[in-house]
């Protein structure tokens, strides 16, 4: 038997034809914000990103909060606080928010974790996930909505076709797009060029694996190109302690805010910094979460220093 916080539960399980469809939302200026992680620090430096652009005269951003939006608020305060924002924006279902809804013990949290991530790691995220939940049982209508959240959306930013999706094109919580699972710079494996063909999208921007990456392929003759975010809500590069999310625009981002990016079909691609650790954010972290708390043990390190992944790691372009 698979172990709760391995197992990907069927209802988990997308089909990528299903994105070959008339957009869901058509943009000049999207912001693919994953893995906020409950963090209302890099909530607040979205919105002041989002706010620059309309001061600068420019279209304001449509904002798609690709799912794990939820995760260190497990106060009721800041859950309430978090949902309440996120929900007037456009959001998909992560594995959170699915486990959230609908809770599976077979599943735990719901990350489908692969064999190269400990089981000390998996079982601090399920203890994580069952404070979550138990925050979540005292406000129904906010888990209410959660269920009612799609899990891909098709996004048209000019003349580019954007599939979003959490995980991977067929699992809500798959690791096929995680930086791990790339090949070499140049290939383009028969797997992702199926799933460009059966989306019909020139750009998959996803999240879920927590390390950010923008990779580019050629698939049925075209330019295609893999854009993960990593997370909004933690740092994502070594020594740097700002999140990151994916700014796709028919107009070009400020370049002090962007950390490396490409052009597909003429629109702009960006993996654009957002502040996600303030002083006063980490102390309400350490109020909420305590230094033997799981999610301080699992994530303290990472918060502090960033992850042991650099941007040539992510810049795969």
């Amino acid at each position: 038997m698979v172990a709760p916080g391995r197992h990907c539960p069927l209802h988990y399980r997308t089909d990528p034809a299903a994105l070959d469809r008339a957009p869901d939302l058509t943009a000049e200026t999207l912001y693919v914000i994953g893995g906020l992680y409950g963090n209302t620090a890099a909530l607040g430096a979205v919105l002041e990103l989002a706010a620059d652009e309309v001061a600068a005269g420019q279209p304001a951003p449509a904002l798609l909060f690709n799912g794990d939006f939820n995760w260190f608020n497990a106060d009721a305060a800041t859950f309430d606080r978090v949902n309440t924002e996120v929900l007037r924006h456009h959001a998909l279902q992560g594995n959170v928010e699915a486990e959230l809804a609908s809770p599976d013990d077979d599943a735990g949290c719901g990350c489908a974790y692969p064999a190269w991530v400990d089981d000390a790691t998996v079982e601090r995220s399920n203890r994580i996930m069952a404070r979550l939940q138990a925050t979540a049982r005292e406000q129904p209508a906010h888990v209410e909505a959660l269920g009612r959240l799609p899990r891909q959306l098709r996004v048209q930013v000019g003349p580019v076709s954007v599939g979003v999706i959490h995980g991977d094109p067929e699992s809500l919580a798959g690791w096929g797009l995680a930086v791990e699972a790339m090949p070499p710079r140049g290939e383009t494996p028969p797997q992702l060029a199926s799933w460009f063909r059966r989306a019909a999208v020139d750009v998959f921007a996803c999240t879920h694996t927590c390390l950010p990456f923008a990779q580019a392929f050629t698939a049925g003759g075209r330019a295609r190109l893999v854009v993960n975010n990593g997370a909004t809500g933690m740092p994502n590069v070594r020594g740097d302690r700002r999140g990151i999310l994916t700014r796709i625009s028919t107009r070009p981002a400020v370049p002090e805010q962007r950390l490396y990016g490409t052009t597909v079909g003429g629109v702009h691609c960006d993996a654009v910094a957002a502040d996600c650790v303030t002083p006063a954010w980490e102390e309400w972290f350490r109020r909420v979460w305590p230094a033997d708390s799981p999610a301080a043990v699992s994530y303290g390190t990472r918060l502090r220093q960033g992850p042991d992944h650099g941007l040539s790691d992510a810049d795969r372009l």
